[in-house]
């Protein structure tokens, strides 16, 4: 009864133990499977598979009575799989498939290659190299900046509020953001021996050159280059030929060849030569004036018969051959000042007053050339309509008569000008 009890206790012990072999053995998430065709045919495409060791002998032969070929894999003497036999026209269809697989993936792999970034060698500096460019005479590059000033910044807010009644809504509050900002600058940095950075900047000061922004290269006796200058600069000449020049900003280099010396610059030239006689105990200066030179956008003619007749009317100057004289007048312009006397809401209109308008649905009633209100209807269909007085209405009703806002007419805010400030 004992020992049939531990026979029987042995033999589980052995069948669970051979149980557990036989689910361990084959454990692998992703099994490997051999190859059952052959390799031209049914080529193993799995990566992971374990490929054929060196010892496996591969021989494909052409046997030219059954037009076929025998792939033969053999280790040693021995067979390691099963001849197998593949058709002509199925081996060179396999063939030239498969070269076409290698030459498509040659070209993807050198593109590949093309687009990679290029490996660039590192960046290496040598000791000589500074001390020629910078004019060291040690191992350690000498940097000094020394700057010095100040920056004062102001922010506020300026406004004011009228309670003035007669006043438009819009005109009683105006203002707006107060930003200033001074900066005094002054920067002396050295690089070495060669290269030194003299900058001075100021906002307050009265006269331009007075900012000096330069960069300044000396090199030594025995080197081409004599010195290069950037920024502001000046341009001596030993010679009366080619005078000197002061007050430029730019490029500016000197090279010695042997006893040769060359010096050019590019500079733009900020000040100006000005010569001045005195004849007689007075002072006399001459100087000139082009005809173009007028101040844009500040000189207007009133109306499109004085531009038809203006030159007619000035060809005998100093007299002026006109009939017409003009005896009041009102100049308003766009309110930016935020000035409250004589301001208002206004409306400008090309048309007003023409003979000929340049909107053809405005009708002209006379054939006078000289400029009236009479001489077109919008004056008297605007004098009789109340809502062209009513800032809320004068758009649509001016784009009703066919007034372009951009080309035809102008709302804004504007004040009239006083007799002192233009001139007719």
């Amino acid at each position: 009864m004992n020992y049939s009890g531990k026979l029987f206790i042995l033999f589980l012990t052995i069948w669970w133990s051979g149980y557990a072999y036989a689910q361990t053995k084959d454990s692998l998430r992703f099994p490997i499977n051999d190859r059952r065709g052959d390799i031209i045919s049914a080529p193993n495409k799995n990566p992971f598979d374990i490929k054929d060791t060196g010892l496996v002998k591969r021989k494909t032969e052409y046997d030219p009575k059954t037009k076929t070929y025998i792939v033969s894999e053999k280790i040693g003497s021995i067979w390691y799989r099963k001849p197998a036999a593949v058709s002509f026209n199925d081996f060179w269809k396999l063939e030239a498939k498969k070269s076409e697989n290698d030459y498509f993936k040659k070209r993807a792999d050198a593109m590949f290659l093309l687009n990679q970034k290029s490996k660039r060698p590192p960046l290496r500096a040598y000791p000589k190299l500074f001390d020629r460019i910078f004019g060291l005479t040690g191992q350690n590059l000498k940097v000094d900046i020394r700057p010095s000033g100040e920056v004062n910044v102001m922010a506020g807010y300026q406004g004011q509020n009228i309670k003035n009644p007669t006043l438009p809504e819009r005109a009683r509050k105006n203002g707006g953001f107060d930003f200033d900002m001074n900066a005094n600058l002054n920067l002396n940095a050295n690089i070495g021996d060669k290269l030194k950075f003299p900058i001075n900047y100021n906002t307050l000061t009265n006269l331009g050159f007075d900012n000096q922004l330069k960069l300044d290269y000396k090199g030594m006796d025995d080197e081409i280059i004599k010195s290069i200058e950037a920024g502001n600069i000046s341009f001596q000449s030993k010679g009366t030929l080619i005078p000197s020049a002061q007050n430029l900003f730019g490029v500016k280099a000197q090279f010695q060849f042997g006893k040769l010396f060359v010096t050019g610059a590019l500079a733009n030239q900020r000040s100006s030569r000005q010569s001045l006689n005195l004849q007689g105990g007075a002072a006399t200066q001459n100087f000139q004036k082009r005809l173009d030179e007028y101040e844009e956008n500040r000189h207007f003619l009133l109306g499109k018969y004085f531009k038809e007749n203006f030159n007619k009317t000035m060809r005998n100057l100093p007299v002026v051959n006109s009939q017409v004289q003009i005896q009041r007048m009102e100049v308003w312009v766009t309110n930016r000042t935020g000035a409250t006397t004589d301001a208002r809401d206004v409306v400008g209109l090309m048309d007003l007053g023409e003979p000929a308008p340049f909107n053809p649905a405005i009708q002209s009633l006379t054939n006078n050339p000289l400029p009236a209100n009479g001489a077109n209807n919008l004056y008297a269909s605007l004098a009789g309509d109340p809502n062209a007085r009513n800032p809320a209405f004068i758009n649509s009703l001016l784009l009703g008569k066919g007034l372009n806002p951009l080309k035809k007419k102008k709302k804004t805010f504007a004040r009239k000008l006083t007799t002192n400030e233009y001139y007719f």
